[in-house]
């Protein structure tokens, strides 16, 4: 479920997000994990892969993502003091 203060990443492009004038799109923001269940995994390529997880996010954590950085899917992401990609899908803008 979104909620009212968070937006989702799915769907749009992320710099339709956080685009605008005088504002860096290049900047960390912080967003959530909304994974049903599981959790969301931190990875050191952007794509499924067992063997390239470097952590696992839980639902309802509060990480960083740099918005244009972003491959299909994927957006860079900072977690636990590591970074790696994570699928946009799941995590919400707050």
């Amino acid at each position: 479920m979104i909620g009212r203060y968070c937006l989702s990443l799915s769907g749009e492009s992320t710099a339709a997000k956080y685009g605008g004038a005088g504002e860096s799109r290049s900047a960390w923001r912080s967003v959530r994990c909304v994974v049903k269940k599981n959790y969301l995994a931190l990875r050191n390529h952007p794509s499924y892969k067992y063997e390239n997880e470097i952590a696992r996010i839980s639902r309802g954590t509060v990480f960083s993502i740099k918005t244009d950085k972003v491959s299909g899917n994927y957006v860079w992401a900072s977690y636990g003091g590591k970074t790696g990609w994570v699928d946009r899908r799941f995590v919400e803008y707050c």
